[in-house]
């Protein structure tokens, strides 16, 4: 079971756990994630709702790393309704999962869900789980350790029934055999590439020829869809406090908030460490105590701490030092050795203490008591605070009638901006993907392009542009892509219409080519009636990457039938380039299963099983969805 968890906890158990933390909560608020009054529904699988709530939070996540990875390149229109749906294909299938796998007994036991979690990094503090950081980065997300722990346990038990299916998957000798000959197939052949630049001077555009170019290809053409809006920005970095405070509001304010200037107590400590881990057996650990108890007998009886550290503490960054681990505060050490470390007088000496490293004998050795700041030592430190806690007060106050105002007057900023003291700007016009400055945001773009902008005329939701700084906008003007004159873009067409007719010429003289050797013309009388030369390409795998042959050729060349034992096979294939290749295949030469050793031929059958069970997972949910009822409610799919 520990092997189980260990192996899981590295791979995607662990991505989906943390993948649970990293949604962004924040929009919508604690009072609505655990108010399910009211609540709206997404999907109804088999009767089970999938909640509007659920939908949502996935898909900010995926459009977060969407938007992340593309940046300004992030296209709101194009990707938003794919993310939609893909992230309700996926919502569907988990709980198809779910469902089956709990028909069919799969079950997955508190201790093994608890277990998962103890075992993910992102959970630990020096290497171990903290309990502590488990429930604040989960409450951080507005969701409680239980109600997190029963999400991963659906998770986890909607992924048993794909891993079981996986698990099931044999692949026979012969099978494994068969594959090894297909992958590691030779081809023997040579081919010719025929350039389509040398069919350009045959080429010619009238006038005729590029006006049905230019309306063929109309959205080769247009112009940019580009708009400009105007907007509020709100940033703490432009706001002041109204009044300058007085000597009693900062003395105010220092005994309000005294702990910020103090000095904690500090305390110096050397100790000796016998080590210990977790796979130390019982007679270790009992040896390790042993060795512990008699160093602290001596210890007691007069001998030097320092010299006794230096011969035998396992700890080498302190041992040299006779153990001295300098001065510290609170919150330093693990809670056991910190305890003891503050429960002692100075040249007091420990017993044992029990860490997750080992046993510890510890000296203190130094106290700084806490002290406190006087009042005119940080007088300046205090005024900064104070306007600091003032300006944020103010911002807080103010993105607070922001986003009422905006909401309530949703057609118009002026009177925001009256009310409320901010500059109404103006943005140069720009694309979906962005344009310069605060434009570059893919939040900003995709908010302006949104359909309450751009098609209500609305006024934005805030977007927060980072830490107290966001913005208002609403649309001053659209221009929709639109085709550009053909005078204008006359060269332009000219160009793409010789290259398109040269690459045609290219493609016709190639299968011709193909045609006359296939019935019979040799090689040599083929070369005589095109410009180019053969390239021979012998014994070429799939995957070769040191022949001159482009892989589309090769590709091509691999999907070609097989040669006869009297005659070659010709074919030929447009490569992205606007060239032809014509390719005469000569020999094929299966791949040897002897030549894989055992460990190469495991690898193979892993991947070949991975492959089948993901296959057959993929047959499981079509035949599981073909026998649900599976409603969607949701509009924006």
């Amino acid at each position: 079971m520990l092997h189980f968890i260990r192996e899981r906890a590295q791979g995607w158990v662990a991505w989906v756990i943390v993948g649970l933390l990293i949604i962004p909560f924040a929009l919508w608020g604690i009072t609505e994630y655990f108010d399910n009054s009211g609540k709206l529904v997404a999907a109804n699988v088999n009767g089970v709702e999938i909640s509007q709530r659920e939908f949502q939070q996935n898909f900010y996540e995926q459009r977060g790393r969407m938007q992340q990875m593309l940046a300004g390149q992030y296209d709101a229109q194009l990707f938003d309704p794919q993310i939609k749906r893909r992230v309700m294909n996926d919502l569907v299938d988990r709980e198809l999962l779910l469902q089956n796998a709990a028909d069919m007994g799969y079950q997955i036991s508190d201790q093994t869900v608890v277990a998962t979690i103890h075992s993910i990094g992102v959970f630990h503090e020096d290497g171990i789980f903290s309990t502590d950081l488990y429930k604040q980065q989960v409450q951080a997300q507005g969701q409680s350790p239980a109600s997190f722990e029963r999400r991963v346990k659906r998770m986890m038990t909607s992924g048993q029934l794909p891993d079981g299916l996986t698990s099931t998957v044999l692949i026979t000798n012969a099978e494994l055999d068969a594959v090894i000959k297909l992958e590691e197939q030779k081809r023997d052949f040579q081919y010719f590439v025929l350039a389509s630049g040398s069919y350009e001077d045959k080429a010619v555009a009238t006038e005729e020829a590029i006006y049905s170019y230019y309306e063929k290809h109309a959205d080769q053409f247009m112009t940019t869809e580009r708009l400009r809006v105007e907007y509020l920005e709100l940033d703490i970095a432009n706001l002041t406090s109204d009044e300058e405070p007085t000597e009693e509001d900062l003395r105010d304010y220092y005994n309000a908030n005294d702990s910020q200037f103090k000095v904690e107590e500090e305390r110096q400590a050397s100790h000796i460490l016998i080590q210990i881990d977790e796979s130390s057996d019982e007679d270790a650990v009992n040896s390790a105590r042993d060795k512990a108890t008699g160093l602290l007998d001596k210890i007691k009886a007069g001998e030097s701490f320092d010299v006794l550290a230096k011969d035998n503490s396992d700890d080498p960054g302190s041992a040299e030092l006779g153990g001295d681990l300098g001065y510290f505060g609170r919150g330093t050490m693990e809670d056991a050795f910190e305890e003891t470390v503050f429960s002692l007088e100075e040249g007091g000496v420990s017993a044992l203490v029990l860490t997750s490293f080992g046993y510890h004998i510890i000296k203190v050795t130094g106290i700084r008591p806490g002290t406190s700041k006087a009042f005119e030592d940080v007088r300046d430190e205090i005024k900064a605070s104070f306007n600091k806690d003032a300006a944020e007060k103010k911002y807080f106050d103010l993105a607070d009638q922001l986003t009422n105002m905006a909401y309530e007057t949703p057609d118009s900023l002026i009177e925001v901006s009256e009310t409320l003291e901010l500059e109404l700007k103006e943005s140069p016009f720009f694309a979906r993907q962005g344009g310069a400055g605060i434009f570059a945001n893919p939040r900003v773009a995709a908010m302006a392009y949104s359909d309450d902008v751009l098609k209500q005329g609305y006024n934005s939701e805030p977007i927060e542009l980072g830490e107290n700084h966001v913005l208002v906008l609403r649309i001053l003007e659209h221009q929709k892509a639109d085709q550009r004159p053909l005078a204008e873009v006359k060269d332009q067409v000219t160009t793409s219409l010789l290259q398109e007719t040269s690459r045609e010429a290219a493609k016709m003289a190639g299968e011709k080519a193909v045609q006359q050797l296939a019935a019979g013309d040799t090689p040599e009388t083929v070369l005589k009636t095109v410009s180019a030369s053969w390239e021979a390409a012998g014994d070429i795998t799939r995957k070769d990457r040191t022949s001159k042959a482009k892989p589309s050729i090769i590709k091509q060349a691999f999907k070609m039938q097989h040669p006869t034992d009297v005659s070659q096979r010709f074919g030929g294939i447009a490569l992205p380039s606007g060239d032809y290749a014509v390719i005469a295949l000569k020999k094929v030469t299966d791949g040897t299963p002897s030549s894989l050793d055992e460990a190469a031929r495991e690898t193979l059958k892993r991947r070949l099983a991975s492959d089948q069970g993901m296959n057959a997972q993929t047959q499981a949910l079509a035949v599981f969805k073909a026998n649900a009822k599976i409603n969607i409610q949701n509009d924006d799919i």
